[in-house]
């Protein structure tokens, strides 16, 4: 950063009272007129929140402040600076509005650089500041492109020319992973996962190479192919980070790790599993702990009859309600979303997770440990010593967590769980299959609710048309829709990958346990009994939540058909 003089920065920070005054003195006597540097210390050294001192920094100079880690780039690319050049000034293009090009920069007071960028762009440039640093690593976060991982890839190769792929030398290992070549190839991946908002990265091992894939919006694509002892050296990497064994590749590890990306601290959960042709590993992206931005209820979209229902039945002073879905369907999301529409300082609010995913103030957070013998029972059975108002239980996986959830919520405690089932009416029969007796099931169980994740249409590439009649045939009754209804799709544009889709939206079917549910579950009924009762209650599938998801432009049809079945009828 340029020495900069803004003798205004000083007089503010007076102002705001966030320096004592000989800590300020010393600094300021420290750099003199070097005002830049000045503030790079404070950021660095802690004296001062980034934010804080940032905000300060730009009304010094007569300008906007912006956090670019913590923004959306949505700037195309004919308005974007190419990377060696943002490196080089270090400014980054944010968003394009109204004719101006909006850029993060370390200098906006600059004028002469301006000008030249406004000649090479062709646009007019709006200049914010963003702390140096921060320019840095928005510019490696966004310019992931396939020729800078082409480019890692093939210094890795040349750095494990020697390797062996059959070397027991830990030695030889430890000093390949802390090489420079494999430790940017391996941040590049996680980088490029967390900018398409992947959700799970594969890495593969075939017979002549190796495959890396990200799932985003719940559907795998492929990141690269690459040589076979590059997949090993990257196995490698990611067992030595989670401090696996890095020899052994006879049996699966689990492990996990964080790393800074953005302005929050990562976590990644990793599991190994040998294979015919190598081993495969699977991270995982959790996310920050710390992150709050939970969804609440109207984020994801409840229709106003289950909204209703959810809050009724998590809301009750005990008994146990049930999210089910399978792997990578929101269920805990969900559940957490309940969590803080019930947090209240008065609640001992309790979870017991595997591994925890999100942490929030105010309730209290323990983890499955199973190396050590700490499962869900024994972990549940001491929590409800704790004195404990609500519980969330991460997955009931077996008859006895099951029976000490349910005497639990007989117990005067509220109980939120997951079950793996295909939908809410099958779930609500599954505590009595795991093996807990109906007549207690019956008086415990508040609710179930199935969920499932479909693909959101691209904001971007949205357009309207109308469907074949043959099509709306297949999902509605005559005169059950408008006749020229428009429906929506993605066209397909740079943002979304060409898919159409971006980001995914939930759908939701709920059963509210009524009186004469509980009856017929205390009965052992059928489950087309429960199917009529739950009808008289308002109850609705997930395809027909589907459809109106679709009907308001959420998402397609195609996304209906491929997430959900025909209306299941028990009878």
């Amino acid at each position: 950063m340029r020495e900069i003089k803004s003798h205004k920065f000083v007089e503010l920070i007076e102002e705001s009272e966030k320096l004592e005054t000989p800590v300020l003195t010393a600094l300021t006597n420290k750099h003199n007129d070097d005002h830049s540097g000045l503030l790079l210390e404070i950021i660095e050294k802690g004296y001062m929140r980034k934010d804080i001192a940032g905000e300060l920094w730009a009304r010094s100079i007569g300008c906007t402040f912006v956090d670019p880690l913590s923004m959306t780039i949505c700037c195309e690319e004919e308005n974007q600076i190419p990377v060696d050049m943002a490196k080089r000034i270090k400014a980054i293009g944010l968003y394009e509005f109204d004719g101006y090009v909006t850029l993060a920069m370390e200098d906006p007071t600059n004028r002469q650089l301006i000008d030249s960028l406004e000649r090479f762009l062709q646009k007019r440039v709006s200049p914010v500041f963003a702390v140096p640093d921060d320019i840095d690593t928005a510019i490696d976060q966004h310019f992931q492109t396939e020729q800078s991982f082409d480019e890692a890839l093939k210094e890795l190769e040349n750095a494990t020319q020697d390797f062996s792929a059959d070397t027991d030398d830990k030695e030889a290992m430890l000093k390949l992973v802390e090489s420079n070549a494999l430790i940017d190839l391996t941040n590049r991946i996680f980088y490029a996962a967390f900018k398409q908002n992947a959700s799970d990265i594969h890495i593969e091992a075939h017979k002549d190479y190796g495959v890396i894939r990200f799932r985003s919006d719940g559907q795998l694509r492929e990141l690269a192919r690459i040589p076979k002892k590059v997949h090993i050296t990257v196995m490698v990497r990611i067992k030595f980070i989670c401090q696996l064994d890095i020899s052994d590749t006879r049996l699966p590890q689990d492990g996990r790790f964080a790393m800074d990306i953005g302005p929050f601290e990562q976590n990644f959960r990793v599991n190994t599993l040998p294979g015919l042709n190598g081993e495969k590993a699977v991270i995982r992206l959790l996310g920050s702990a710390g992150d709050k931005n939970l969804p609440t209820f109207e984020d994801m979209l409840f229709c106003k009859s289950n909204l209703k229902r959810l809050r009724s039945a998590v809301a009750k002073p005990n008994g146990i309600f049930i999210v089910t879905g399978p792997t990578g369907s929101g269920k805990t999301t969900t559940l957490y979303s309940c969590l803080d529409y019930l947090n209240d300082p008065d609640c001992n609010i309790m979870t017991i997770e595997d591994p925890v995913e999100y942490q929030l103030d105010g309730i209290n957070h323990f983890e499955v440990k199973h190396k050590v013998g700490l499962d869900f029972k024994r972990v549940l059975r001491a929590a409800l010593r704790q004195d404990p108002d609500i519980i969330l239980v991460g997955e009931i996986r077996d008859t006895e967590t099951a029976k000490i959830a349910v005497e639990a919520a007989l117990t005067g405690h509220m109980v939120l769980s997951t079950l793996h089932t295909n939908n809410a009416l099958q779930a609500v029969m599954r505590l009595v299959e795991i093996g807990v007796d109906p007549y207690m099931v019956s008086p415990a169980l508040n609710g179930v609710m199935s969920q499932r994740l479909a693909r959101r249409i691209c904001d971007n590439c949205k357009e309207a048309y109308i469907p074949k009649p043959e099509i709306l045939e297949k999902y509605f009754a005559p005169g059950t829709i408008v006749e020229n209804h428009m429906f929506h799709r993605g066209k397909g544009c740079a943002k979304c990958h060409k898919t159409g889709y971006k980001g995914r939206v939930a759908l939701h079917e709920l059963v509210e346990v009524s009186e004469e549910i509980r009856d017929h579950i205390a009965n052992s009924s059928p489950l087309n009994e429960i199917q009529k009762a739950a009808k008289k209650v308002g109850y609705t599938t997930l395809r027909e939540d589907a459809l109106k998801k679709a009907l308001m432009g959420f998402t397609t049809l195609d996304e209906v058909e491929r997430i959900t079945l025909p209306e299941y009828i028990a009878y």
